[in-house]
């Protein structure tokens, strides 16, 4: 958590730090003394780079956050199709019931101690798979006399978990083409160079109010770098609604 705080600061303070440098070596230039350019002139450039920044920024924020959603949506229902397999397998004869009880436990578990560290690094765990593919051999290993409704409900249920999963695995590919953030930070330095560079005085006051803009714009780029995967901390999703599965297991009989 500190470390993610340093690294906060620190862009914040470079976009800061990059405004100001700017001010002061460009606007001392003899067109920034003079001030030959017209204001609907300047007005209207500035509009465009602005834009430019705030559209590209606004759409790779709101992009960035909808896949959270989608990723924690996907989480959310796996998890919640796993109880009712849980649920459904405690229908089945004793003998079967504890040992299919037992191995979902063991998968709700792997998921967050093995996979959800692993999905930081856009990779399924092996592990995971293995657990949930021993859910479906003990389920396959019930004899023929002892399949009845139980055994239907379960195995359906067992399927839908395995959609489910697949669903939140695809979610590991789902990340904001690299080629906009290049943009964007494109637009966002040349916001912040473009009043020095067109004529704006190198004082006290311009060069605050520049510096603030600098902070507000690395402040933004660093948001959208982090919210780009939804499974990179710091703004990541996380493992809750498998974590609330397994307090749902204890509650069922």
């Amino acid at each position: 958590m500190t470390l993610t705080i340093v690294v906060w600061t620190l862009c914040t303070v470079l976009g800061a730090g990059l405004a100001v440098g700017a001010a002061v070596w460009l606007g001392r230039s003899a067109r920034s003394v003079e001030g030959s350019f017209t204001p609907q002139a300047l007005t209207f450039a500035g509009g465009v780079v602005l834009s430019s920044f705030v559209l590209v920024t606004g759409f790779l924020i709101v992009g960035a956050w909808q896949l959270q959603s989608v990723a924690r949506s996907h989480a959310h229902e796996e998890a919640r199709v796993l109880a009712k397999a849980y649920a459904r397998a405690g229908e089945l004869a004793p003998q079967d019931r504890d040992a299919i009880r037992d191995r979902i436990t063991v998968y709700t578990r792997s998921v967050v101690d093995d996979e959800w560290p692993d999905l930081a690094k856009h990779r399924a765990s092996p592990t995971s798979w293995e657990q949930l593919d021993a859910v479906q051999s003990a389920l396959a290993a019930v004899p023929a006399d002892r399949r009845e409704a139980a055994y239907d409900a379960t195995s359906a249920a067992l399927d839908e978990v395995y959609v489910k999963r697949y669903a939140r695995l695809a979610d590991l590919d789902s990340v904001s083409p690299p080629i906009l953030f290049g943009v964007m930070v494109a637009a966002g330095l040349l916001v912040l160079v473009y009043p020095p560079l067109v004529g704006m005085t190198a004082n006290i006051r311009n060069i605050a109010v520049l510096g603030l803009a600098g902070a507000v714009v690395g402040f933004g780029i660093l948001l959208v770098f982090q919210l780009r995967d939804p499974f990179t901390a710091p703004l990541n999703v996380g493992p809750s609604a498998f974590q609330a599965a397994l307090d749902r297991y204890a509650q069922l009989k």
